[in-house]
């Protein structure tokens, strides 16, 4: 099993109770809260998003109890174990619990070492069952990879380093990519591209049950050869989409496109977050300007608290220059972390290119900033040099544009960013 500490939640409505168990598993060091939730819709939640080991999960509770809290969590994030604790000790209690999934039962009140035996005892067997079943278990196909463009200030450019990056990717022989816009009340996709779609993530959402045909159905195909799934048309409609929602469109797109490139909104809502929990690469991008590095730093250090590992958050600075902004390594020491990618700033290109809805490095392959594209590129898909090269005519002509726009750290970030 390794020497890694099992990670525990812990779900009850009452604080002081929550507080006690926390006592008591601190004094044993092979275990480590990384949560606690005082309703069963919080416990599904941080589930999802914390992936402990072991939920400990009371019964009574608001808003959602314990059984149903355990029965979805089982279903839906199933790498994480329940074990029920309650005063309620009646079998038909255990039968309930056992049916929604649970793995294990502690009557309260009970010691410590009744407490630590259980939940040792219900991780190794866990660990020993899921040791037997995965050599039986088909192995799955390799899915796409999924990289998101995020950033923590508006006006960094964002959007046009997520449409150019998934231009680029679609250049390469036989790389099949997506495009999302999950800025979902303002997202410029449609207009980077000078198109304006006709269904979007908005009608995804509208369906009862999300698969592969809704997701299909929304995509269009560009002329470069991506398919985009567009945001809203009205931002009233962002309301609609949820994170669920996003988690199963990811799921859908991952087993049919080779990279899915995602724009997301700035902020740590859930929309993000749940993008990014999914993501292989997080492209966080920031630029020479204090604000900007503020947020940035800020943001990393989130990133590292949620567990993101450095391999997966790559830090790119756009607009870099010599001459305007603060100091690249005065920055690099200031976030202690190391800039993976400098995009050159190229202003004159950049809004030509915005303004005729043609990716520069499509029109303009060569210059610069294309070419710190394709480092981005590379690294999202090491492996592939190879580009088709029969793209060219029409990106070189110009067509008037057509006009459009967490979790526990969201209320933190909010506060730095907006004061």
């Amino acid at each position: 099993m390794g020497t890694s500490p099992i990670k525990i939640l812990i779900v009850d409505d009452i604080g002081e109770t929550r507080e006690n168990l926390r006592k008591l598993l601190s004094f044993d060091c092979g275990f480590l809260v990384i949560g606690e939730a005082s309703n069963g819709k919080e416990a599904v939640a941080l589930t999802k998003r914390l992936k402990p080991d072991i939920v400990l999960m009371d019964i009574n509770m608001p808003v959602m109890d314990g059984i149903e809290a355990t029965r979805i969590i089982t279903v839906e994030a199933p790498m994480s174990t329940v074990v029920i604790l309650s005063v309620q000790g009646e079998q038909e209690y255990l039968r309930e619990a056992m049916a929604a999934g649970a793995r294990n039962y502690l009557v309260k009140p009970f010691s410590v070492d009744e407490l630590i035996n259980t939940i040792r005892k219900t991780h190794d067997l866990e660990v020993q069952r899921r040791a037997r079943i995965m050599p039986i278990v088909a192995p799955q196909r390799k899915l796409g990879r999924v990289v998101t463009v995020f950033s923590t200030k508006g006006g960094v450019g964002k959007t046009t380093i997520a449409t150019n990056l998934a231009a680029e990717l679609a250049k390469r022989s036989n790389r099949s990519v997506v495009l999302v816009d999950l800025d979902l009340q303002f997202g410029d996709i449609a207009i980077m591209l000078d198109t304006v779609p006709v269904r979007t993530i908005a009608d995804i959402a509208r369906e009862e049950e999300v698969d592969s045909e809704i997701v299909e159905a929304c995509l269009f195909t560009h002329d470069t050869g991506i398919r985009v799934l567009p945001s809203p048309l009205r931002p009233e409609q962002s309301e609609i989409v949820t994170g669920r929602h996003v988690e199963a469109i990811l799921g859908l797109l991952a087993e049919s496109f080779d990279f899915i490139v995602i724009d997301l909104p700035q902020g740590l809502a859930d929309i993000s977050l749940t993008a990014m929990d999914a993501a292989d690469i997080i492209f966080l991008i920031t630029s020479l300007e204090l604000p900007a590095i503020k947020n940035a730093g800020i943001c990393l250090e989130i990133m590292d608290a949620l567990g993101y590992e450095d391999d997966k958050v790559k830090l790119v600075v756009n607009r870099s220059s010599k001459e305007i902004g603060v100091d690249i390594g005065e920055m690099e020491n200031a976030l202690k972390r190391t800039v993976d990618i400098h995009i050159p700033s190229d202003g004159r290109l950049v809004v030509q290119s915005v303004n005729k809805g043609v990716p520069f490095v499509l029109s303009n392959p060569t210059a610069k900033v294309s070419l710190a594209i394709k480092d981005l590129a590379r690294i999202v898909d090491p492996q592939s040099g190879g580009e088709r090269t029969e793209k060219g005519g029409p990106y070189c002509e110009g067509i008037s544009p057509r006009r459009r726009i967490a979790g526990m750290f969201a209320g933190i970030f909010s506060f730095f960013i907006h004061g």
